[in-house]
């Protein structure tokens, strides 16, 4: 995994055309999505907004500390917006909220807690790691150990963030991208054998 940490539109830019070339060549076009909030808790006079936005295509991912921009990013705008791109994020429906706040609007955005849970696993709400762990690798359970409601408050501090922030956004997306890529994958592996006569496909799940 390679993480850009900026607050800058300009690296953003650079890294956005960078990442297009990418999905140009991507059939499935497929971008981890992830937001993290300037508070806690907001209100109707003061709303949460997006203190920091991650992107990731592949491994490389981008942890864009938006609430200290030096200028706003119109590519990164445009890059949300409109149906081109399938965005992977999970518990979505805050972010998008919290996304139009910021002025900033996805539409093409897939949540991954509605489309999966561990079937093995008895919690009634399963989080990021609970999914991660069930279809990457049980190592990602501890993906969130000793990042509490301190730290959470912390993402609308100053920059630079500290390292561990930047490991946890950068981690946050990478994760939220592969456990979706690797859904898509099984699914269209599933339904490709599905089409075809019980002879050829061999087991019948």
């Amino acid at each position: 995994m390679t993480v850009l940490y900026t607050n800058m539109a300009s690296s953003v830019e650079a890294w956005l055309t960078s990442i297009e070339s990418t999905l140009a060549a991507s059939v499935r076009k497929i971008v981890g999505f992830d937001v993290e909030y300037d508070k806690l808790r907001g209100t109707s006079f003061n709303p949460k907004k997006a203190a920091v936005i991650q992107v990731c295509v592949g491994t490389e991912v981008l942890v864009y500390h938006i609430c200290h921009a030096d200028v706003r990013s119109e590519k990164l705008r445009d890059f949300l917006f409109g149906w081109r791109y399938t965005f992977a994020g999970f518990c979505t429906a805050e972010d998008r909220t919290v996304l139009g706040h910021s002025n900033l609007y996805i539409h093409n955005i897939k949540d991954v807690q509605a489309i999966w849970r561990d079937p093995d696993n008895t919690k009634r709400t399963q989080g990021l790691r609970d999914v991660a762990a069930a279809i990457i690798d049980p190592f990602y359970l501890k993906m969130k150990d000793g990042f509490g409601m301190t730290e959470h408050r912390m993402w609308a501090n100053a920059p630079p963030l500290p390292p561990g922030h930047i490991l946890y956004a950068g981690r946050d997306a990478y994760v939220t991208y592969e456990v979706y890529r690797r859904l898509d994958v099984f699914e269209r592996g599933f339904f490709s054998l599905y089409k075809r006569p019980e002879k050829i496909r061999g087991r019948d799940w």
